[in-house]
């Protein structure tokens, strides 16, 4: 691989296209200086991606643009290509060529391209890395560059081992894995922080949801027993308490007839059972059988299908077998004949190879002594060619020096009047720029102000728009306080409505006559509405009326009568008529009754006085046994709790909807009153809140920031604009100080530059005397040179037909040989797999009729099976039919004894009881109702549910009572705590999972650092003690066999890829302290031989070499060239030299010169093209 081209255009002083071809031998590069030669070498570091403007030697990158002449513009951009010859492959690539370009333009944008496609600089940079080539590898070195390397201020030592080492990528790598790393760390942090407040939240919203999902199911299962055992309850008392009347008639009578049909009837359900055991025991049995055949069906089957399988895979296989074993025997056949034929070659190539020997050697041995003789005279051609070419271009410098002294005397008057007119503008600039200046101040001042008046109100309307926000808020929190209040006295009001409406608390007949026949009388009603109390009596006065309350109230008895015949013709059972026509006109009230507390019309004062003038209020139940002692009076508490004539006292929990059936009306008014007066504050404050909103939306505070952002822009334009005219009167007064300086300097080099061009000429005169002498012994000598040359070349045409036929006799042995161990290697595989594949096809044939033999046992027991599993199933059939009519019979005898037994309990019941069960019964109806309404607010008929009918009532009653139990033991519950723990528990388990991840990516990145770090250190000390030995005999090669020097890297260092590696070089005769003590030759071939050193152990594809060999003497010299000419077989080398023993190694040489001032121009010339033309 090497360099073929490099294109520049536009780059530093080559302004014009430049075509620059290399081959793959030493290029040398000269020319005086100044003329651009080092901008070839800057080209080749800048397309090779070299970000650093000081190793371009320029002070910002934009100076690498062509910047123009007196006489040529500048350009809009520098371009440089450069294109390799990727034959070996070393740049990872398809290309065998390979084109890098890079473009800058004067904007600053930038270009990179591989073969004319755009691609990026970390691109370019992959490309070479590890290769030895690069902006700051090996492959490129200055002589500013030796004393670096040697001082190794900036680690530049360390950096030529790890690019020769191939280290760079994994520092590279580990750099970014490092990045990596700590973003890694700082990510598990955060994330860490973040998990312990997750996992305190959602430990305690964990706790909250468990004790909300629990009392939730509780709720749920209790609301579900409860009502269905409520309504089994209701349903069972009004059913019981129509037909009590008739039942107690006829108790007595049925009561024998009822005992005689139980002892019958549990006779016959006893044997029926006994019955019904037997058949189905045959049935389990019968069931049993078929699951046993029924299985035994599906293993057979199962296990035929299964070895049906086997046999295909089996025969499969015999095939493949088959097909391996003939093309083996194919295959061997082939082998035995290539090895026949490979031993019979051998034995003819013996005699070839020794003959081809003894013909080498004796070539070889004439190509050396002529070989020798000719490079002593070609080195005495050289000293004199050299001796011409200092003369020449000491000739060459005094004639410049000439012209530039003359030039410059000529252009020092121009150069005066010119600085004398700069010095004019510049003052009149300044003059200008101090007006613009004032002008900048005055508006900055106007800014700022404005500046600042715009923050004081920005402020204003944000302290504003937050105390809006805030009155907001309380409003909005108001308006919901007073919606739900709303909300809830509405959802109050359509309720009492619907009780008012639905007649739903009245017994069924009062029920049917309202519904369907109230408006065939005149001013029927019901006690419940005709009396009305206030808040404090209402509970006192249901309880007191009681059923009374259900009591129909008529004008006439006449019209009791007919209401009464409805019910009969109609069978809607009974009802109490109260005919007011029949009462008396008063009746006695008892001071202290609750007759004083109650309201009704004027028609209805009698009754009143009849149902309450008895009835007295009382604080508590002993009160009221204590006012009614000795009277036929009732006494009743606040609470509701009643004490009779007789003596008896009802009481128990009290409806959460007591009292709300007297006075239903006056109830419904205020509710309806309290519920406008809600909506007028509620409409009210929607106003109000409309108004806020408003206010808060006229204050643009988004406008306001933009304003302010804008005028700080403005006012920083300014800032800047002033700062920068103040720095460009800085930088002109400056310039004039500079000017005033150089017009002086100018003045006094005037007369010097004379004075010198006169002590030019006879040095001229002597010079050119001194080159015709010279010229005339190298005429001679190439001469004598040209004879040894056909001669040399005559003899090593002769060595090279007789190294390539051996070789090539060598190959042709090497190839049989190989043939005859391939082939005996070939012959024992073949035969292996033959026997192998012929055993294992028997074993598969085994196989197969051992699975045909399977195959025919299962199917004959599948079939047996099968035929008795029809039998089973006819069996089973017959079993279940003959259970089944046996367990019809069983529920019908349950049926018709359930019901025997049911009215034999009820028949037990006393008759002198019965007017009490009924009484209790309509209490207890009361009370069910009641528990519905208070507990789930709702009516009895819209109740639905039903007893388990796994379970009996006591059963039911006490799993309520244990729910309620855990409910009250659970207490308060957050209702929201499920969705926010399962909220919480998503949050939480994805961090985890991230916190995991993380881990895992910490793991992973700590791996690589650790491998990464055991390949590079285990690399690079290899590469290290190679070049170390490679460097201790470059050393004594360049200088004395008896020399010294030695490479150390530094031990025990915390990173081993961190290591300072120092240079230890005693040239002989000398004991210097340390290596800035050499001279600056011995510096330099020190430097030398470390570079070669690298080249050994991995040389780069090219090396260029920019005047390195400038500290060296002559002896010095001659060394370095020929180091150089030995290894230009491997590398490339292209060198920047004024030395002519350098020149004279060179296979090309290129010439920089500068015929127009800046602009650079370059000539080649091949040196093995000039010799033929002499």
């Amino acid at each position: 691989m090497y360099i073929s081209e490099l294109n520049l255009q536009g780059f530093k002083s080559f302004a014009h296209k430049t075509k620059v071809g290399f081959d793959s031998g030493i290029t040398s590069i000269v020319g005086p200086n100044g003329c651009g030669k080092s901008n070839i070498v800057d080209a080749l570091r800048w397309v090779l991606g070299e970000q650093r403007p000081s190793l371009l030697r320029s002070s910002a990158m934009s100076n690498v643009i062509f910047n123009g002449t007196a006489k040529k513009k500048a350009l809009g951009m520098a371009e440089v290509s450069l294109t390799f010859v990727n034959d070996k492959g070393i740049l990872p690539i398809e290309y065998s060529e390979v084109t890098i370009t890079r473009r800058l333009y004067r904007s600053g944008d930038s270009e990179y391209l591989i073969n004319n496609t755009s691609c990026r600089l970390k691109d370019i940079m992959e490309l070479f890395m590890d290769t030895g080539m690069g902006s700051d590898a090996y492959s490129v070195i200055e002589l500013k560059m030796v004393e670096e390397i040697l001082n190794d201020k900036n680690n530049d030592r360390r950096r030529l081992f790890e690019e020769a080492a191939g280290v760079t990528r994994y520092k590279d790598q580990r750099k970014r894995t490092l990045r990596k790393l700590d973003e890694t760390r700082k990510d598990l942090q955060r994330v860490d922080d973040l998990l312990i407040e997750l996992r305190k939240k959602a430990r305690s919203l964990e706790i909250q949801a468990e004790k909300a999902e629990k009392a939730k199911k509780y709720k749920v299962e209790l609301e579900s027993l409860d009502k269905g055992f409520t309504l089994h309850e209701f349903n069972k008392i009004k059913e019981e308490l129509e037909p009590l009347q008739e039942r107690i008639n006829n108790a007595e009578k049925e009561k024998k007839e009822i005992t005689a049909a139980a002892e019958e009837f549990e006779s016959s359900d006893e044997k029926a059972r006994s019955n019904l055991q037997e058949k189905e025991r045959q049935q389990a049995e019968a069931q049993r059988r078929v699951s046993q055949l029924h299985n035994a069906i599906r293993e057979a089957d199962t296990s035929l299908r299964i070895t049906k399988e086997k046999i295909q895979n089996e025969e499969k296989v015999i095939k493949e077998y088959s097909k391996d074993i003939e093309q083996g025997e194919i295959d061997l056949k082939e082998l035995m004949d290539l090895l026949s034929n490979s031993r019979s070659k051998l034995e003819s190539f013996d005699d070839d190879l020794e003959k081809s020997s003894n013909t080498l050697e004796e070539s070889k041995k004439q190509y050396s002594q002529i070989q020798q003789q000719y490079n002593r005279e070609r080195h005495e051609l050289y000293e004199i060619e050299v001796q011409l070419s200092e003369a020449n271009n000491e000739l060459n410098q005094l004639q410049t020096k000439r012209i530039k002294i003359e030039s410059r005397l000529e252009n020092t008057e121009g150069d005066l009047e010119r600085i004398d007119d700069e010095i004019v503008d510049l003052n009149d600039e300044v003059d200008n720029l101090n007006g613009e200046q004032k002008l900048i101040e005055g508006k900055l001042d106007s800014l700022t102000e404005e500046r600042d008046e715009l923050e004081v109100e920005l402020e204003s309307a944000r302290e504003k728009r937050e105390s809006f926000a805030e009155k907001q808020n309380e409003i909005k929190d108001e308006l919901r306080t007073l919606q739900s209040k709303n909300a809830s006295l509405e959802s109050e009001i359509n309720l009492m409505n619907e009780l008012a409406n639905s007649n739903e608390a009245f017994p069924s007949s009062v029920k049917y006559l309202i519904d369907k026949h109230r408006f065939e009388f005149k001013d029927l009603t019901t006690v419940s509405e005709i009396f009305d109390t206030d808040e404090k009596h209402a509970v006192a006065l249901e309880a007191a009326l009681g059923d009374v309350l259900n009591y129909v109230v008529i004008k006439t008895l006449d019209e009791a009568q007919r209401a009464a015949k409805i019910l009969k013709e109609n069978k809607k059972g009974r009802a109490t008529f109260i005919p007011l026509d029949q009462l008396a006109a008063t009746y006695e009230v008892q001071d202290g009754s609750l007759f004083d507390q109650v309201k009704s019309k004027r028609e209805y004062s009698a009754l009143k006085q009849l149902l309450l003038g008895n009835v007295l209020i009382a604080d508590s139940v002993e009160e009221a046994y204590s006012g009614i002692k000795n009277s036929s009076s009732i006494g009743v508490t606040y609470d509701g709790e009643v004490v009779t004539r007789s003596g008896f006292f009802q009481s128990g929990s009290k409806s959460k909807n007591a009292g709300i059936r007297v006075g239903l009306k006056d109830k419904i008014e205020k509710l309806e009153k309290e519920k406008a007066q809600t909506s007028k504050e509620i409409t009210k404050l929607e106003d109000y809140l409309k108004q806020i909103v408003e206010k808060y939306e006229k204050l643009d505070v988004a406008n306001l920031s933009q304003n302010l952002k804008e005028k700080e822009q403005e006012v920083r334009r300014l800032e800047q604009q002033q700062h920068s005219l103040s720095s460009k009167v800085q930088v002109y007064q400056k310039n004039i100080g500079e000017l005033v300086n150089r017009k002086d300097h100018l003045k006094t080099n005037e007369g010097s530059a004379q004075e010198e061009l006169d002590s030019i000429q006879p040095k001229q005169k002597e010079l050119q005397s001194k080159m015709l002498e010279l010229d005339e012994k190298q005429n001679q000598k190439k001469d004598l040179l040209e004879s040894l040359e056909e001669d040399r070349s005559i003899a090593q045409t002769r060595y090279n037909d007789a190294q390539l036929q051996h070789q090539d006799l060598k190959n042709k042995v090497e190839n049989h040989e190989r043939d005859v161990r391939r082939a005996e290697t070939g012959i024992n595989s073949v035969q292996s797999r033959i026997e192998n594949r012929t055993k294992l096809t028997e074993e598969s044939k085994a196989r197969i009729e051992s699975y045909s033999q399977q195959i025919t046992s299962l199917e004959q027991e599948l079939s047996d099976n099968q035929e008795l599993k029809v039998e089973a199933d006819e069996a089973l059939k017959k079993a279940e039919e003959a259970a089944s009519i046996q367990r019809g019979k069983i529920n019908e005898f349950e049926k018709e004894l359930k019901e025997v037994r049911r009215r034999k309990e009820v028949n037990m019941e006393l008759v002198h009881h019965l007017a009490m069960a009924k009484e209790k019964m309509e209490i207890q109806s009361q009370a069910l109702t009641d528990h519905i309404w208070e507990t789930y607010g709702i009516l009895m008929k819209q109740v639905e549910g039903e007893m388990p009918e796994d379970m009996s009532t006591d059963e039911v009653k006490q799993r309520i009572g244990w729910l309620r139990q855990k409910l009250n033991n659970i207490g308060e519950v957050n209702a929201l705590a499920i969705d926010e723990y399962k909220e919480e528990k998503e949050r939480l388990d994805f961090y985890e999972e991230q916190i995991d991840d993380l881990n895992k990516a910490e793991k992973q990145l700590l791996e690589t650092i650790a491998e990464i770090n055991d390949t590079a250190t285990e690399r690079f000390n290899t590469t290290f003690e190679k070049i170390r030995t490679n460097f201790q005999e470059v050393f004594k090669t360049l200088f004395f066999e008896d020399d010294n020097c030695d490479l150390i890297i530094e031990k025990n260092v915390e990173d081993p890829l961190e290591a300072k590696i120092e240079i230890l070089a005693q040239p002989r005769g000398k004991r210097p302290s340390g290596i800035s003590q050499l001279s600056g030759g011995e510096k330099t071939l020190t430097a030398i031989a470390l570079l070669f050193a690298i080249y050994l152990v991995k040389p780069s594809p090219f090396c260029v070499l920019d005047e390195v060999d400038a500290p060296l003497d002559d002896a010095n010299i001659e060394r370095f060239a020929q180091m150089i000419k030995s290894f230009s077989n491997d590398t490339q080398f292209i060198i920047i030299t004024h030395n002519k023993k350098t020149m004279s190694k060179a296979e090309m040489m290129y010439g920089v010169t500068m015929p127009e001032t800046g602009v650079s121009r370059l000539v080649g010339v091949k040196m093995d093209d000039v010799e033929d033309a002499a």
